[in-house]
C-alpha cells in the first residue's frame, strides 16, 4: 500500500509540475512579447508596452496631468502634516509642485531659461506615470516564472567571465536596451530587494549599463545625422570593452558581493541540459504567490516611487537649468577634461568637454545645444559619450535619491570619470586605426 501511495503522490506532483511548466511558458511569452517584440499597429512599429503607453497618453493626457498634480500635492501635504522631514525639504517639495503646475498649466514658463527643457520634463513625467506602472504590471511575467533561471543557465558562464555578474542580469540589460532607463533601474531594484542580485551586480547594472538604449541611439543618430549601423556597432564594441575593464578595477572591484536579504536562491552553472536544469531549478525555488499578488506588490512600489521621483527630477532640472546655462561654470568644469582630450589629439576640445559636462546633466538637453555643422568625427564621439556615459543627474542619480537603494556617491563620480576616459581612449584607438589602416 505504501508503494502505491508513493507512486500516486509522484504522479500527482508530475501532473502539477507539468501544469506549472505550461503556465511558465505562457507567462514568459506574455512578458517577452510585451517588452521585447515590436509589432506594427497604425503604422507604428514598436513593442506592445509602448503601444499601450501611446494609447493612454493620447486618450487621457489631461487626466494624467491632473492625477500627477493631485498625487504630488497630497504626498507633499502628508509630509507636512506628519512633520517627518525638515522645513528645507518641505520647501523644495512644495516648490516642485509649483513648477509642475507652471509646466502643465502656465502660459508663461517662469522657472526655466531653456524652453526645450519644459518639453523634456513633460515627456519624462508622462512616461514615468505610464511606462513605469504598466511595466510593473507585466514585469512579474519576466521575473517570477522561470525565465530568470533559464537565462542564468545559458548565459552565466559568459557574463561571469566578461563582466563578473550572473547570467540573470541579461534580462535587466535587455530592459535597459529596449525600454528605458527607469524601467531598468526599477527591475534591478526589485531583483536586489528580493535577494536575487548581489550588490556588485546592482552597481554594475545601475552605473555601467543604464543608458545604452536603442530609443536613445535612434534619437541621437537622427539629431546628429550619424550612420546608425556603424554608430550601433562602435557603441556595442566600446560598451563591452569598457565594462570588461571597469568591473576589474577600483572601485567596482571592491564592491561587496553580498545579497540584501538571505534567501534560498543560489547561482548555478549548468554545463549541459541547460533548459531542463534551469526549469528544474525554478520548480525547486518557486514561491506560491499568485500572479495578481506580484502585480499588486509591484504596482504599489512603482506608484510610491513615482511620487518621490517626479519632484526630485523636476528640482534637478530646475537647478540644472540654472547651473548648466551658466557659461562660466560650464567652461570651468569642462577644463577638467582638456588634458586627456589634448593628449589623444582629438579636435574641438572645448565642444567635446562641454558635451561631457552637459551629458552629466541630461543628454537630450545637450544634443539640442550642439552645432550640427561641426565635423562628422566630433559629432560621432559626442554621440558615443552621450549614449555610453551611463551616469546622469536626471536619470540614475535621480532614481537612487528617490528609492531605497543606498549607493556610495563617491562611486558615481569615480566610475563616471573612468568611463569617460575609457570611451575617449577606446574611440581614439578605433578612429586612428581606421584612419591609418583602413582609409
Amino acid at each position: 500500500m505504501e508503494g502505491i501511495n508513493n507512486k500516486k503522490n509522484y504522479e500527482e506532483n508530475s501532473d502539477s509540475d507539468s501544469i506549472y511548466i505550461l503556465k511558465m511558458i505562457i507567462y514568459s511569452v506574455i512578458g517577452i512579447g510585451t517588452f521585447f517584440i515590436p509589432i506594427n499597429i497604425n503604422n507604428q512599429n514598436q513593442t506592445i508596452l509602448y503601444h499601450i503607453v501611446d494609447k493612454i497618453q493620447l486618450s487621457y493626457n489631461n487626466f494624467l496631468q491632473i492625477c500627477i498634480v493631485v498625487f504630488i500635492s497630497l504626498g507633499s501635504l502628508k509630509l507636512f502634516i506628519d512633520k517627518e522631514r525638515s522645513k528645507t525639504f518641505l520647501f523644495f517639495r512644495f516648490l516642485s509642485v509649483l513648477i509642475i503646475l507652471n509646466i502643465f498649466y502656465g502660459k508663461n514658463y517662469i522657472f526655466f531659461k531653456n524652453d526645450n527643457t519644459i518639453l523634456i520634463i513633460k515627456e519624462i513625467i508622462l512616461n514615468l506615470v505610464t511606462v513605469l506602472p504598466i511595466s510593473s504590471i507585466f514585469m512579474p511575467f519576466l521575473l517570477e516564472y522561470g525565465l530568470l533561471d533559464i537565462l542564468e543557465s545559458y548565459f552565466h558562464p559568459i557574463t561571469k567571465k566578461l563582466f563578473k555578474v550572473s547570467g540573470k542580469t541579461v534580462i535587466n540589460i535587455l530592459i535597459f536596451i529596449f525600454t528605458d532607463c527607469f524601467c531598468g533601474y526599477y527591475m534591478a531594484n526589485i531583483l536586489y530587494s528580493k535577494g536575487k542580485l548581489r550588490l556588485n551586480e546592482l552597481y554594475m547594472l545601475l552605473l555601467n549599463f543604464s543608458i545604452m538604449s536603442f530609443p536613445m541611439i535612434k534619437y541621437i543618430c537622427n539629431e546628429l545625422n550619424l550612420n546608425s549601423g556603424i554608430f550601433i556597432f562602435i557603441n556595442l564594441l566600446i560598451l563591452i570593452t569598457s565594462n570588461m575593464i571597469l568591473c576589474r578595477v577600483y572601485p567596482m572591484s571592491k564592491i561587496k558581493k553580498s545579497y540584501s536579504v538571505k534567501t534560498n536562491y543560489k547561482e548555478s552553472i549548468h554545463r549541459k541540459d541547460k533548459l531542463k536544469k534551469g526549469i528544474n531549478k525554478h520548480l525547486q525555488s518557486r514561491d506560491n504567490k499568485k500572479v495578481f499578488v506580484h502585480i499588486l506588490d509591484n504596482l504599489e512600489y512603482a506608484i510610491n516611487l513615482i511620487m518621490n521621483l517626479i519632484p526630485n527630477i523636476v528640482l534637478i532640472f530646475f537647478f540644472g537649468d540654472l547651473l548648466f546655462n551658466n557659461e562660466y561654470i560650464v567652461d570651468l568644469l569642462s577644463k577638467l577634461f582638456y588634458p586627456i582630450i589634448n593628449l589623444l589629439k582629438l579636435s574641438d576640445v572645448s565642444l567635446i568637454s562641454k558635451s561631457i559636462i552637459g551629458g552629466f546633466y541630461n543628454e537630450i538637453v545637450t544634443i539640442d545645444l550642439i552645432n550640427k555643422s561641426v565635423e562628422y568625427n566630433i559629432k560621432f564621439i559626442i554621440g558615443i559619450l552621450l549614449v555610453l556615459k551611463c551616469t546622469s543627474l536626471t536619470t540614475n542619480i535621480a532614481y537612487i535619491s528617490s528609492s531605497s537603494i543606498e549607493i556610495d556617491k563617491k562611486c558615481f563620480i569615480i566610475i563616471f570619470l573612468e568611463r569617460i576616459l575609457l570611451i575617449l581612449l577606446l574611440y581614439s584607438i578605433i578612429y586612428y586605426f581606421y584612419i591609418g589602416y583602413i582609409m
